[in-house]
């Protein structure tokens, strides 16, 4: 009998990523257990008590939160949370949620209708951004420019959603970003490493798009961003998409990813976000047994 330090790695597919995440925990002696989504989760048996924590990297936001769900409500602890992947993995709730709490971010209207998305270009001045609640890799998301280009969106979303199931959308200002954004690696409460993200040919700049990495310093400004996030959301594994807006000369959060991937862009900016994943994972475990949160338990080979 002793505490487990053993990790539970929920994927879709064992990536470059996990691949490096779970070489670093060997190393730090924590036992890794990979569970794919296509596998049962350790639910009913007390299976679940052989693990320390539940490290939550599924490439299906439905999947991740629905697996956060049922293993938090089992009792096993989630990175991250199932409080930040609820809120991550829906760009409407993130919205409220980051004006409540003041976190800087573009204006937005939550648009329940077809019909509204047509006022909503006064409150816009004729450019803004749709982001479907739930996508990734910038999918979906489209920039209206007018109201012509707006009815060509509506007859294009009607043909694939007659019945407006994708509704509601966040209608977004388009902030004057220049060619890129930046991306932002958390760990833990702070942020490890920062980039931009530039495309010339393209208003998205996502690297799953085609971007090019060019690593910065995080500042001051970037920083406090970083902070003020880890208030709402807590504690994790985030990448935080940041615009600088030349207009109001400030930077502004676009969304928070609670999953990031780092495959490509790690290999420019030098920094090893991999590392950095299994020594928090094992500092919160260590954490864990410390405080006692952590039963004696059998761990299962």
């Amino acid at each position: 009998m002793m505490p487990s330090n053993a990790v539970l790695l929920c994927v879709t597919k064992l990536r470059e990523e996990e691949q490096r995440i779970a070489g670093y925990l060997g190393e730090l002696g924590v036992r890794v257990h990979v569970n794919l989504d296509s596998m049962e989760l350790p639910l009913g048996t007390g299976e679940e008590a052989s693990f320390a924590i539940a490290l939550i990297r599924c490439l299906s936001q439905r999947s991740a939160l629905h697996r956060s769900r049922l293993l938090e409500l089992s009792g096993l602890p989630t990175l991250n949370s199932v409080k930040a992947i609820t809120i991550c993995t829906n760009k409407i709730h993130q919205a409220i949620v980051f004006e409540k709490h003041g976190v800087p971010q573009p204006r937005f209207k939550v648009v329940f209708t077809p019909a509204k998305l047509y006022d909503a270009l006064n409150d816009f001045d004729n450019l803004y951004v749709i982001k479907p609640a739930t996508s990734s890799w910038g999918r979906g998301i489209a920039r209206i420019t007018g109201r012509e280009c707006l009815d060509g969106w509506i007859a294009a979303r009607e043909s694939v959603d007659p019945s407006h199931q994708s509704f509601p959308v966040l209608v977004q200002e388009y902030v004057e970003k220049g060619d890129y954004d930046i991306r932002v690696v958390i760990v833990g409460r702070k942020p490890i490493a920062a980039f931009r993200r530039v495309s010339a040919e393209n208003w998205k700049t996502n690297t799953h798009l085609g971007a090019e990495i060019e690593p910065i310093e995080i500042n001051d400004e970037i920083a406090s961003i970083s902070s003020k996030l880890m208030e709402v959301l807590g504690e994790g594994v985030y990448g935080a998409d940041l615009f600088f807006d030349y207009k109001n000369l400030r930077y502004v959060v676009c969304e928070v990813n609670q999953n990031p991937e780092f495959a490509k862009s790690w290999k420019v900016h030098g920094v090893d976000v991999a590392y950095h994943i299994a020594q928090y994972v094992k500092e919160t475990i260590d954490q864990q047994v410390n405080s006692g949160q952590l039963a004696n338990v059998t761990i299962h080979t």
